[in-house]
């Protein structure tokens, strides 16, 4: 039911100067609030919520509309601009200016003001900008010139009367109004309020139980508000079910599924908001909740996002057919996004904190006290990451080329950021830490121009002077001109010394493209050809041999020999 106020006593000055404000909003929709001096500060707040309940009463009321409660918050916004929010966090200063503001229209609607002449005009104080401060008499309601900021100069109600505003309504709640207000009681009405998509006529039809106030709002309230975060839910947990099919994680398509649960939550968080601050109209310390919620969450969901976007950019960068999947500069794209999503996260988050109130110095000082616990608990992990850094940069081995390190013989698979995993030439896969790895001598298999093979081939002792030579000419001209061979590296063979069991012709040989098999195929070539034609020319090879001896007083004598 609509509640009217009952004409009171007001001061003919202080009526004169609120119509006087009212006519001047209505003919200059962009003239600034008058916040000159206490007075004008006062009465221009007071003119201004007059003029949106009044604006409530006759139209909003049973006509509701889009383009009417934007109006009305334009109006509202402008009675906000004569309080000091500047301690209220940025996200939560809309609902707490609501809030404190039709408190304090309530108590100053209550109380007994003085004469409009005993309030300071903006030549009380002087222009020099320094301190001033007045005080409502009998109050600790206080108008207060800003000294710092973009707002340096004006005269404001003060941030401890903003933050005071319940106490001084409580003090006063039960006293009658002693000025003409549009609607009575609007503290009340607010908890009934819903958003222009319905009007107060179809509120008023709804059941009385509906319409019982519990914990500071109609039932109604709650029960939307309550079906509103359960559709939210189910939305977010069925598109996490969904985004948990299809593509492996690690690739295009996986970074993407993942990307739909923080997207679907950053989309539902203003949506959540809107309805729940202007349609289902929550007010007071849950609408601020649920404003600080949302936007906490939206900052912490947007660090994901990014986070998750890096890796996707990374991977959509790859997918370019010049760069190798498991390539090292493919590595170098994956460590580089990481760090990028690390970066943007941290300054998503320290933004976020600043939003929601939280004092970012005390934070940053808290990062840099807890950064040095952290750095030294986790001297490994930082450890490796440097070693990432200069394997990235000097590049010993990539993804894909076969090393030697510490014993471990095998393929690199991956390079991350804490170790290198090594598929070993068993089969098995290993990890080794990449401080380790950038201080150990490895040896690049895969980066090598040419397999080189040395060996021995020993012949017997039986064997003439010109065996020997026919022997080394047989193994030169086996390898003249071979396959694999590179003009600047010819095959050297040599007879080289006298083994005690046989003589020694020293070969060595180098074999290009350095393929494994390939080379060892053409080993086994050689060693053929060699073998037929020490045959075909009667040349023996050697053949590992002991002797003992056995004494005879005290002078050994060779008792046996046989090979070994």
């Amino acid at each position: 039911m609509r509640v009217f106020a009952a004409p009171t006593w007001l001061l003919a000055t202080g009526l004169l100067f609120a119509v006087s404000c009212v006519h001047a909003a209505d003919e200059y929709p962009l003239e600034p609030v008058d916040t000159s001096s206490p007075r004008a500060t006062l009465y221009s707040f007071l003119s201004e919520v007059d003029g949106v309940w009044r604006l409530y009463r006759d139209q909003y009321w049973d006509t509701p509309g889009r383009e009417l409660s934007r109006y009305l918050q334009a109006r509202a916004a402008r009675a906000l601009r004569t309080l000091d929010l500047s301690e209220v966090a940025p996200s939560a200063r809309a609902e707490v200016g609501y809030e404190s503001g039709t408190y304090l229209y309530e108590t100053l609607s209550r109380i007994e003001l003085p004469p409009a002449e005993e309030i300071p005009d903006a030549t009380a104080f002087g222009d020099s900008g320094g301190p001033a401060r007045w005080t409502i008499p009998h109050t600790d309601i206080a108008i207060v010139r800003i000294t710092e900021g973009p707002r340096k100069g004006e005269f404001l109600f003060s941030s401890d009367t903003v933050a005071r505003a319940y106490e001084f309504f409580l003090n006063v709640h039960d006293l009658p109004y002693r000025r003409v207000v549009p609607l009575e009681n609007s503290h009340e009405l607010r908890k009934m309020l819903p958003g222009w998509w319905i009007s107060m006529d179809a509120i008023e039809e709804l059941p009385v139980w509906s319409q019982r106030i519990v914990f500071g709002h109609a039932a109604w309230k709650w029960l939307a508000f309550a079906a509103l975060l359960a559709l939210a839910s189910g939305l977010v947990v069925t598109v996490h079910r969904l985004s948990r099919r299809g593509n492996p994680a690690g690739t295009v398509g996986g970074y993407l599924r993942r990307l739909a649960v923080p997207v679907l939550v950053l989309l539902l968080m203003p949506v959540i908001t809107y309805l729940s601050t202007e349609q289902i109209n929550l007010i007071g310390a849950a609408a601020k909740d649920v404003t600080l919620t949302t936007r906490t969450v939206e900052y912490l969901v947007a660090t994901w996002a990014v986070w998750l976007g890096c890796l996707l950019l990374a991977e959509l960068i790859i997918l370019n057919p010049r760069i190798a999947h498991d390539s090292l500069n493919a590595q170098l794209l994956r460590l580089s996004s990481r760090i990028a999503g690390i970066v943007l996260g941290l300054v998503i988050l320290f933004y976020g904190a600043n939003q929601i109130g939280l004092p970012i110095v005390g934070v940053l000082a808290g990062v840099g006290v807890s950064g040095l616990a952290i750095a030294l608990a986790a001297q490994d992990s930082l450890k490796n990451l440097l070693g990432s850094l200069m394997i990235f940069m000097d590049q010993p081995y990539t993804p894909g080329q076969r090393i030697v390190v510490q014993g471990h013989d095998g393929f690199v698979e991956q390079i991350g950021l804490r170790s290198t995993k090594i598929r070993m030439l068993n089969g098995a896969l290993t990890s080794i830490p990449n401080e380790k790895m950038a201080s150990l001598d490895v040896e690049n298999i895969g980066r090598r121009d040419f397999i080189r093979r040395q060996t021995s081939i020993r012949l017997d002792y039986g064997t003439s002077a010109e065996q020997v030579e026919r022997a080394v000419g047989i193994i030169r001209d086996v390898l003249q001109d071979h396959e694999g061979i590179r003009p600047e590296l010819p095959p050297r063979v040599f007879f080289s010394e006298f083994n005690p069991d046989s003589l020694n012709i020293f070969v060595s040989y180098w074999y290009h493209p350095p393929k494994r098999w390939q080379s060892l195929a053409f080993d086994e070539q050689v060693n053929l050809e060699i073998l037929r034609r020490f045959a075909a020319e009667g040349i023996r090879l050697a053949v590992p041999t002991s002797r003992t001896y056995l004494a005879r007083d005290g002078h050994p004598s060779p008792r046996a020999s046989h090979p070994a």
